[in-house]
């Protein structure tokens, strides 16, 4: 858990559909189901990933402090 959690930005390829630039927020375990949440840094927008259907799950950048302070 503490790997996704250091400040980085991740790009997933679920159902065949590329997401860019999303920063990881938590896992959930709901009825043996693992999903989880991201949140895009540009748009703020949330997805919820059901995790066995995620076909690629890359590390793209590493968050430096004050990176994000003025978007």
């Amino acid at each position: 858990m503490k790997l996704m959690a250091d400040n980085s930005f991740f790009e997933i390829v679920y159902n065949q559909q590329q997401f860019n630039y999303l920063e990881f927020i938590r896992i959930d375990y709901i009825c043996d189901i693992v999903y989880m949440t991201f949140k895009n840094i540009f748009t703020s927008e949330m997805y919820t990933f059901e995790k066995e259907k995620i076909s690629n799950l890359t590390k793209i950048i590493n968050n430096f402090p004050g990176f994000l302070a003025n978007h």
